[in-house]
């Protein structure tokens, strides 16, 4: 129950650190065409959105803390 709770709050800390560093009207995208299969910051977004309003199980949370830290990445780098 310890790790559930150490690996859930660490998904918390990603998104809510993602929310806060996030303004609203900010546009500085990155100029480079993307790939038909490869998201949009917009896209990133309403994912990492959707992923802090919904409850997982148990089971779910380290796939979970691993793909959002890839989000969160390639947010990152197409936000430069």
């Amino acid at each position: 129950m310890s790790l559930f709770t150490s690996i859930l709050n660490r998904i918390k800390k990603l998104v809510m650190a993602f929310t806060a560093n996030h303004i609203e009207g900010q546009t500085s995208q990155n100029n480079t065409p993307l790939s038909p299969n490869q998201l949009t910051v917009m896209e990133i977004e309403v994912l990492l959105s959707m992923i802090k309003r919904t409850t997982f199980l148990g089971e779910d949370i380290e796939p979970l803390y691993n793909l959002v830290n890839k989000l969160q990445n390639q947010h990152i780098e197409q936000s430069k």
